[in-house]
């Protein structure tokens, strides 16, 4: 996916994006953010922040620096009721311009799914957590069955070039966490991997919480 697409399709669906996602995919942000056991005071990056779904789950006292390259996703982000310290910036998560080792955590949802280059992605991540940090991720990802997996090579071409809904929501259907957090060699210890399997292709998720090894 080009990422002039990305930002086109989702600046064009952000009024949309919420009801899309509370119809077709709606999970309970807080286990997500809980499981960072941020302290008052730390800074957490919400990387993809899109229209700021994960936002209200963040306590009080923690400061979050949200991310994304929709300004118009990012104006509906606005409009969430926030507990925390929030600061909106717009950049690319692939190339962040944060100083090495900025937070003390971060958190992805539905974004590794949606980025050309995850891999590059997550080494951004890495870069500019500190070590130790907690990393939270909830995503699409590639079901585990084989059987799923060949309806899911079937929508995938639709999934991320004409989206679903149409021209709302474009991401990667055959997102491969196992290649990515297994495979890829990157300085992280695996501390949580559920996977979210359903007979349904478009239904097929995970959460993960990764921890940043780096030295």
């Amino acid at each position: 996916m080009q990422i002039n697409q990305v930002i086109e399709t989702y600046d064009q669906g952000a009024v949309d994006y919420d009801a899309i996602m509370r119809r077709y995919w709606h999970i309970e942000r807080e286990p997500l953010i809980a499981s960072l056991q941020l302290k008052p005071g730390q800074t957490v990056l919400d990387a993809g922040l899109g229209t700021g779904l994960n936002l209200s789950a963040y306590p009080e006292g923690v400061h979050v620096v949200g991310v994304d390259l929709s300004h118009k996703m990012m104006d509906e982000a606005r409009k969430k009721h926030v507990s925390a310290d929030i600061t909106f910036k717009v950049s690319n998560i692939c190339n962040l311009d944060f100083p090495d080792n900025s937070f003390d955590a971060a958190a992805l949802g539905f974004t590794l799914c949606v980025v050309d280059d995850p891999v590059i992605a997550l080494k951004e991540m890495l870069r500019v957590t500190k070590p130790g940090a907690f990393i939270a991720i909830l995503d699409y990802c590639k079901s585990q069955d084989p059987e799923i997996q060949k309806w899911q090579e079937l929508i995938a071409d639709s999934a991320s070039q004409l989206g679903f809904p149409t021209g709302k929501i474009k991401w990667d259907a055959l997102m491969d966490y196992d290649e990515l957090i297994y495979n890829s060699k990157l300085t992280i210890e695996v501390l949580v991997d559920d996977r979210i399997e359903s007979p349904n292709p478009f239904l097929c998720g995970c959460q993960l919480l990764l921890k940043n090894s780096k030295s």
